[in-house]
């Protein structure tokens, strides 16, 4: 299950509709003869546009205390959801060690005997950054990830399960309280998550 947690747990699940996107600072511009220049910067962060249901009454508590000190300040913990193909077609369910240099858009996996499916979320512990697989790979060898590593990573253990986590802050148009319909029913409209780089 897939949501927002906090020191204890699980709080809140992240529901539909939702849009996982990639924000990737790209300036486009046409010269008069309908030319298009195109630069791409290097950096690139997730976010997630979700609605989010309380688990429970005391969890619904637990959710608005989140909202309101954490505000736009502080960060916390998402459970990153996976593509439901890549959840169905993945064998491989342990974590497993890689290595690769900074600024490569590749890295090299071992102690791997599954398939790690195309458009896996992955996380590598004592880093933050979260990367996607942009090739599957069964067993042990290289594939390829976006965005290109931030840092080296060297004997890195990888999440690429339900397990991975991304450090997220609440967007700036997101309610830091709690909005109520019918005076009962918790409904805090479309919640924006953005992954603290």
């Amino acid at each position: 299950m897939y949501g927002i947690h906090d020191d204890d747990g699980l709080i809140a699940q992240l529901s539909t509709p939702m849009t996982v996107r990639s924000n990737k600072p790209v300036f486009v511009s046409d010269t008069l003869s309908l030319t298009r220049k195109v630069e791409a910067r290097s950096t690139q962060r997730w976010e997630i546009e979700t609605k989010i249901v309380p688990l429970s009454t005391s969890d619904a508590n637990r959710l608005m205390v989140s909202l309101v000190t954490k505000g736009y300040h502080t960060t916390f913990e998402v459970s990153v959801p996976q593509n439901s193909t890549v959840r169905t077609q993945r064998t491989q369910l342990d974590d497993v060690t890689v290595s690769g240099g900074v600024f490569e858009d590749e890295i090299t996996i071992s102690g791997s005997t599954g398939l790690i499916p195309m458009g896996t979320f992955i996380k590598f512990t004592d880093h933050d950054k979260i990367y996607m697989t942009t090739a599957d790979i069964t067993g042990n060898g290289d594939v390829g990830v976006f965005p290109r590593l931030s840092s080296e990573i060297v004997g890195k253990v990888t999440q690429c399960g339900d397990n991975v986590m991304m450090t997220c802050y609440y967007d700036t148009d997101s309610v830091t309280g709690m909005h109520y319909t019918d005076g009962v029913l918790m409904d805090n409209g479309t919640v924006k998550l953005v992954e603290a780089l």
